[in-house]
């Protein structure tokens, strides 16, 4: 009787959402998603006889040891011999943003996306690739999907922050993520305590000056 891939499916799975990858825009680490459409038991051999799991992990270990254009070259790989697995292009997209090359990453998110709907990491990525490509409203509508499918997840909550609060100048949901993102990473980021304390002062302006509008208004 051919064993169950279940347990092995669970481990790869376990394995996998413990990897984190090194942070780019950030701070904090990136956790790559774990990516349950690899089936150990019909995984594909390489010319070496490596599964695509062994594959997997080694191009994570170029990605660390900052060997970029190898990690690439095993992502876009992976990529085509494992079409159903959102993991390569996910980190494919994210060493194509680190390079600038914005299309190309752009390109691998939206595939990992697609390939895996659920993948909060892949959104967020996608979101910081169209910010960095001025489309601030396909930028927000991904952080937004991201933290719809993970709400803990601290830097999607910090990129919608920034994107709300430049250029589609929304304060008040800039400071509501903002302060999430305080939250869920401890709170001792400097630059978005700032960030916060001027929010708040520019709505208290707002405030005032309003009111003073509203006191100097003639009676009827």
């Amino acid at each position: 009787m051919k064993p169950s891939a279940k347990p092995r499916r669970a481990a790869l799975a376990a394995l996998l959402a413990a990897m984190v990858l090194a942070g780019c825009a950030a701070p904090g680490g990136r956790q790559d998603a774990p990516d349950e459409t690899i089936d150990p038991e019909e995984s594909v051999v390489g010319d070496a006889g490596q599964t695509v799991e062994e594959r997997y992990l080694e191009a994570l270990d170029l990605m660390r040891r900052n060997q970029f254009d190898d990690a690439r070259a095993a992502f876009e790989a992976l990529a085509e011999d494992a079409p159903d697995a959102s993991g390569p292009p996910t980190n494919l997209g994210i060493l194509q943003l680190r390079a600038k090359r914005l299309p190309e990453a752009r390109t691998a998110l939206k595939r990992a996306v697609d390939i895996n709907p659920a993948n909060a990491v892949a959104w967020n990525e996608l979101g910081r690739t169209e910010r960095q490509l001025d489309n601030a409203e396909a930028a927000r509508d991904a952080y937004q999907q991201a933290i719809a499918l993970d709400e803990t997840l601290a830097e999607a909550h910090l990129n919608l922050g920034l994107v709300l609060d430049q250029p589609l100048n929304d304060a008040q949901g800039a400071l509501t993520h903002y302060r999430r993102y305080l939250e869920l990473s401890g709170g001792d980021d400097l630059r978005v305590l700032v960030w916060i304390a001027e929010l708040e002062q520019q709505a208290d302006a707002a405030t005032e000056a309003a009111e003073a509008t509203e006191s100097e208004a003639p009676s009827p």
